[in-house]
């Protein structure tokens, strides 16, 4: 559980209207007004939670460009304060929040109507994962005396969670440890991170193929994520998770009978559909758990539990914000678009139990909700919702327990914007 930090500087641009004064608030009759539970803000239909949250994400999004392109000066990371309708921006110098914030007001505008608040870290964004690169490669060339299974960028604290096999064997090692890389280690029992690549998504489809299209080799089954062109060429490319199939597969959509809602598992019997597309040799990132599918026309849409929806844009995902995912084990096994997903973790690299190593995000279900995600979701499309579209925010990569038969409570998706520059491609400009 992460103790909240109390702010060191509140900084609001000049002229701002706090977003407090636009966001509705809990009233009940003869009640003072009370903000809004994060359980509230999760238990929202989308759309709903959308308006509230926009804001914020779009504020987000121009401090997170800055803060990259300035990381190794005073950027430590940021957070989304849903309930407070806040964006927490960490700084190492909190004397630079003025000129740190014009300089993303330059890229929004729209800033101006979020409440920003400055909070001190030790540690820069930089020095973080630097020091997690150096663990990581220690773990690689096993020189510990314990295993990682995965490393999260804790910017609030300015620490490195570090998931383990053997929390107490490694915290003997953490002075060594803390001494060499100059950044606390907090060491935890670590889970199996599995790959979730059993099912489909929706069954039957032709092109032009979208998100949450099932896709098959006639072995494995997976879900179509992110509906892409090359930006050299304009050729259509279809992602999906790197770890569904193999270099040179050809890989279809489902055909035969539709399996039943909530049997799906009993319903995939291998026959292969339309032909969506090819994995080249080339066209694998392990560190991004993606591949691209090149072949057939896609649109950039995503198929929702009734009907489908356009994609209009790609963003990162930033702790405290809420996502979907439109997988198909999930949508048959009647939990239709899973959405209200915490994003707890945005950044964190992961070892899966098929001996990858990828970085991206991570989140977790609704406290009343069966899952975040099931054996089968791979490759299906991470978003948030905008009114009636969609942002793509990345694609599902694996899952955690603690499980609900083949369901895990904790995602880790991949990012969208990185697999892009890492393929040279863009979002598919149709819908």
């Amino acid at each position: 559980m992460r103790r909240t930090v109390k702010p060191y500087l509140a900084f609001v641009f000049p002229g701002v209207a706090s977003l407090a004064a636009l966001i509705p608030l809990v009233q009940t009759p003869g009640s003072t007004p009370t903000a809004l539970t994060e359980l509230q803000i999760a238990s929202m239909e989308p759309v709903r939670q959308a308006s509230l949250l926009d804001p914020l994400r779009k504020a987000a999004n121009a401090v997170g460009a800055v803060g990259e392109g300035n990381k190794q000066l005073v950027f430590a990371g940021l957070r989304i304060d849903g309930p407070r309708n806040v964006l927490h921006v960490y700084l190492t110098d909190p004397s630079r929040a003025p000129e740190f914030i014009a300089a993303a007001h330059g890229i929004d505008p729209g800033l101006d109507a979020v409440e920003i608040t400055i909070e001190k870290a030790r540690h820069t964004l930089r020095e973080l994962h630097e020091a997690r690169d150096e663990l990581l490669a220690e773990d690689a060339a096993h020189s510990l005396p314990y295993k990682i299974q995965s490393v999260a960028v804790d910017f609030e604290h300015s620490v490195l969670n570090v998931a383990v096999d053997t929390p107490a064997v490694a915290r003997k090692d953490t002075g060594r440890a803390a001494k060499s890389l100059r950044v606390p280690l907090k060491f935890i029992q670590g889970e199996s991170i599995s790959s979730a690549s059993w099912a489909a998504t929706k069954w039957h489809d032709r092109a032009p193929f979208i998100a949450g299209d099932v896709l098959t080799d006639g072995s494995f089954y997976c879900s179509a994520g992110l509906p892409a062109v090359r930006k050299s060429s304009n050729r259509p490319v279809l992602i999906t998770a790197g770890h569904c199939f193999a270099r040179g597969k050809r890989v279809y959509t489902g055909a035969g009978v539709t399996p039943r809602l909530g049997k799906y598992y009993g319903g995939l019997n291998g026959k292969l559909g339309n032909y969506v597309g090819t994995v080249s040799s080339a066209a694998v990132a392990e560190d991004y758990d993606a591949e691209q599918l090149i072949g057939a026309d896609n649109n950039a849409d995503e198929s929702d539990s009734a009907g489908y929806k356009p994609i209009t844009g790609i963003a990162h995902s930033y702790n405290g914000d809420y996502v979907c995912q439109n997988g198909a084990a999930s949508f048959f096994m009647q939990q239709g678009t899973v959405c209200g997903i915490k994003v707890i973790n945005s950044d964190i690299i992961y070892k899966m139990d098929n001996g990858w190593t990828a970085r991206g995000a991570e989140g977790t279900r609704l406290p009343k909700s069966r899952w975040a995600a099931a054996h089968g979701d791979s490759g299906s499309m991470v978003f948030s919702v905008n009114g009636s579209t969609r942002q793509a925010r990345g694609v599902v990569s694996a899952l955690t327990s603690p499980y609900q038969t083949h369901a895990g409570s904790f995602l880790f998706w991949t990012d969208a914007i990185e697999i892009f520059d890492r393929f040279g491609l863009k979002l598919n400009p149709v819908t």
